[in-house]
């Protein structure tokens, strides 16, 4: 009876740390926001809602419980709606992987919102994101939660989306591979799902936490894409 009950206890605990977004892998990082709660719907600032494609501010996030030996974290934006194959509009395999920034050092523990949008947002620190590269929001800033640019003039059925930031700790400072634009230049891999599998397989990772969220984002313009099938509103004036 006293093993069934501390059996009991044990999942109560793991669950109540699961949902504040810990790593299963054996430590107690925690990934948080101030401006949303794990599992609740991300404010409109941080997506491309009533904004063009790709637009969006990175929001305030801040980490603790990092493991011993800790030197670097990666942080990566996902969508978990595509990568499941859960959503109806895009099944592309390379569209979840939206944003990363990689080689922060241990002694930071937090982002401020708004990240600059050039490569070295923060000394020693790179970030690339996933957008097409002729997206005039180029190819290094935050690329916020989009889910909807399918529907976004055309009628279609507007999806709700399951998303993460996850953040990595690694017990080194991180050498990028080289990147592979794949068999088919006029439609490059995305680099940002290379980074992804890089931080997931690496040998000094030492835990990880995830926070999620939803969002169900619909873009106002489309800027630079074939029209159709991507049939956007005009910017507003």
């Amino acid at each position: 009876m006293r093993d069934s009950k501390t059996s009991i206890v044990t999942l109560l605990l793991f669950t109540s740390l699961s949902a504040l977004g810990c790593s299963s892998g054996g430590t107690s990082m925690t990934l948080t926001s101030p401006s949303f709660q794990n599992g609740q719907a991300i404010p409109a600032d941080f997506t491309c809602a009533g904004k063009a494609f790709g637009d969006g501010t990175s929001p305030a996030l801040a980490w603790s419980g990092a493991p011993a030996g800790t030197l670097s974290f990666a942080i990566l934006l996902k969508d978990l709606t595509i990568e499941s194959g859960q959503s109806a509009g895009d099944m592309n395999p390379e569209h979840p992987y939206h944003w990363t920034i990689w080689n922060i050092p241990s002694t930071t523990t937090s982002l401020a919102a708004s990240l600059p949008s050039g490569q070295v947002p923060i000394p020693g620190t790179e970030q690339k994101n996933g957008g097409p590269p002729f997206l005039p929001q180029g190819t290094y800033g935050y690329f916020g939660p989009c889910p909807n640019l399918g529907a976004a003039g055309t009628g279609a059925a507007v999806e709700t989306h399951n998303d993460a930031f996850i953040v990595y700790a690694f017990s080194s400072t991180l050498t990028r591979p080289v990147y592979d634009i794949g068999p088919d230049s006029a439609n490059p891999l995305n680099y940002v799902h290379q980074l992804a599998d890089f931080y997931e397989s690496h040998p000094n990772l030492l835990g990880k936490a995830q926070l999620s969220f939803t969002s169900d984002a619909t873009p106002t313009s489309c800027p630079g894409f074939p029209n159709p099938p991507f049939t956007c509103a005009p910017p507003t004036p």
